[in-house]
């Protein structure tokens, strides 16, 4: 009798073993199935997303260089200071000169639209667009031109273009603004022109052309921005000539491409096969006929279709292999129980925690362990799924300060810019000097976002800071005493600009004449050592190396102690000097402040890094 309820307890088990068993098996290998599926495209449409975004980035800033292009063009031709410079008649040529190089001059400033100095010194405003005028017979300045063009700024006769194409369709009427690349002489660099005739406000004749040249050196931050992976851009004229690629060369002809000659429309995407490879084709046409093409691979948005699905069939072996294990274990001694558990969390009050997962006594420890830590999961998930949800919204707010940041410093240098500009044409130098000073102040300050800078554009940015203060104090020296050998040494951004403005808030607070603030550097055993000194009104020393000591909490105590020197607790403070050098170098670095007999002195210390770490 014992022997058949053993037999009919084992066929039990059994029956239950195997259903259960075939159930698990086909829940993991859907799961595992659909959770690779979906994994595989969302990092597949996030690729290509990817690609998108760099196409959109690449296609907005091309758009805005030629858009400054077109308009130094139309300032040219409806400003008119230089309509009556072109216009007027002279009796004699010597007569025109004093005219003539007022408009060369105009022209040269006006190719010094940028106060963004990236690649030689900063403190050289470089030409950012050759700017220059062929004058026709119509125009009083044309005997005093060159006879031959040169494509540089200045003035020149038109004698020698006529036999370009793009004069021919100036010329015509064909076109109001011709485009085209073009290779400059002697240096033989890569340049994009743009060119518009100039006719007369008064009487419609024509008095030459508008030429408008920018280096393509200037869109190669814009591709280095916009880099990919594995593909290329490609930048093509209205003759599918390549204007600026990371692949081909400068006026290389892509017509002959079959992805090139098969676009059609002004922008969408194809697939094609390129070296024998299948590959996506991104393209969208500028405003003045151009194209810009992203050649991208299509195995590059598939790359992780392979590693996705190994992992989640070795996640689902696992799971097998797991559950098999355990089955006949415990399916017996914990089938009704957890039918009791599953019904219990399967309830809405549960599901949507209104309510904790009821307890139940069952005398078997595994399944009563599990009812109390599923319950404390529950608990655990509900807080988490709380934290994911802030820190989603805190992640969109960064993104929405870091896409701030990229636009707004842009339409900054554009409005200092124009102030330049204007303020170099109305000979108004002063204004001029603050403006150069503010463009540096911010180019310096925001470094591209990145977190260490030379010695060198440290010292400048705060030198155009203290130029500033300068104008703005009735005395105020400023002594700067850097040696040249420590310039290349690079440091935490930053640094030296928020040490000099407490000086400035505070130090001089109360002083208005025989105001100094002396910035020093040197190396003293393998540390570099940068000590910015007032004769302000001083601080003690002790209490102020204290208080950096002291934890963050203890910064709002420090704001209100009434002992404090700098704005500790600001943003750009002495403690977050402080604690950013520490975050990147270490904690035995930072600031340190030296007792003085007069004034406030405080000292900078870092590893000393010729190169950048």
């Amino acid at each position: 009798m014992q022997l058949r309820k053993r037999n009919s307890k084992s066929g039990l088990l059994s029956r239950l073993s195997l259903p259960i068993f075939v159930l698990i098996v086909t829940f993991i290998a859907l799961f595992t199935t659909a959770a690779s599926y979906i994994l595989i495209r969302v990092q597949n449409d996030h690729t290509l997303q990817m690609a998108e975004q760099s196409m959109k980035f690449l296609h907005r800033n091309i758009q805005y260089q030629f858009d400054t292009m077109n308009n130094v063009a139309a300032f040219i031709l409806s400003n008119q200071s230089i309509e009556n410079l072109l216009e007027a008649n002279y009796q004699e040529t010597f007569e025109a000169a004093d005219n003539y190089y007022t408009l060369e001059t105009n022209l040269q400033n006006l190719s010094l639209l940028s106060l963004l100095n990236d690649v030689e010194s900063p403190d050289v405003a470089q030409q950012s667009y050759v700017v220059s005028l062929a004058l026709e017979p119509g125009s009083g300045l044309y005997q005093m031109a060159p006879d031959d063009y040169y494509p540089i700024t200045g003035i020149f006769k038109n004698g020698d273009l006529r036999g370009q194409e793009w004069f021919h369709k100036l010329s015509s009427g064909e076109s109001q603004n011709v485009w085209w690349g073009q290779k400059k002489d002697p240096i033989n660099a890569a340049m994009i022109y743009s060119a518009r005739k100039k006719t007369s406000l008064k009487d419609g004749r024509s008095l030459g052309t508008v030429i408008i040249g920018a280096d393509t050196r200037s869109l190669k931050s814009m591709f280095d921005n916009a880099h990919m992976e594995k593909g290329y851009h490609l930048l093509l004229d209205e003759t599918n000539r390549v204007i600026y690629s990371e692949r081909y060369e400068f006026l290389e002809h892509a017509g002959d491409f079959p992805y090139v000659s098969s676009l059609k429309g002004t922008k969408g995407a194809l697939l094609t096969r390129i070296d024998g490879e299948n590959h996506r084709v991104m393209f969208e046409t500028l405003k003045n006929g151009w194209k810009l093409l992203s050649v991208v691979p299509e195995s590059h948005f598939s790359r992780y279709t392979f590693a996705i699905s190994a992992l989640g069939a070795a996640t689902a072996l696992a799971a097998l292999l797991v559950a098999g294990f355990w089955l006949r274990r415990i399916v017996v001694r914990v089938t009704v129980p957890i039918t009791r558990l599953v019904s219990a969390i399967q309830r809405p009050e549960v599901v949507e925690f209104k309510m904790p997962l009821p307890y139940q006594h069952t005398g078997i420890y595994e399944v009563d362990e599990l009812n109390q830590k599923f319950a404390a999961m529950l608990v655990t998930l509900h807080s988490l799924i709380e934290k994911s949800f802030t820190e989603e919204i805190e992640r969109q707010q960064l993104q929405l300060e870091l896409l701030h940041a990229q636009i707004n410093p842009h339409f900054l240098y554009n409005t200092l810019d124009l102030i330049n500009c204007r303020a170099i044409m109305a000979g108004d130098q002063e204004t001029s000097e603050i403006v150069r000073s503010l463009a540096n102040v911010f180019r310096y300050g925001l470094n591209r976002g990145y977190t260490w800078i030379s010695l060198e554009g440290e010292v400048k940015q705060v030198e155009a800071y203290l130029h500033i203060q300068k104008m703005m104090m009735d005395d105020l020296t400023v002594d700067i005493l850097v040696s040249d050998e420590l310039l290349s040494a690079n440091i935490v951004h930053l640094i030296l600009q928020p040490l000099a403005e407490n000086a400035i808030i505070h130090g001089f607070a109360d002083r208005h004449t025989g105001c100094r603030i002396t910035i020093t550097a040197r190396v003293k055993r393998d540390n570099l050592v940068l000590r910015v000194e007032d004769n302000g009104r001083g601080c003690d020393a002790n209490t102020m190396n204290r208080m950096l000591q002291e934890q963050p909490e203890r910064d709002t105590n420090m704001k209100h102690s009434g002992m404090m020197h700098s704005s500790i607790g600001s943003g750009y403070g002495t403690m977050n000097v402080h604690r950013r050098i520490q975050l990147h170098v270490g904690e035995s670095y930072g600031l340190r402040y030296v007792a003085v007999e007069a004034g406030t002195c405080v000292e900078v210390v870092m590893p000393y890094h010729p190169e950048q770490p």
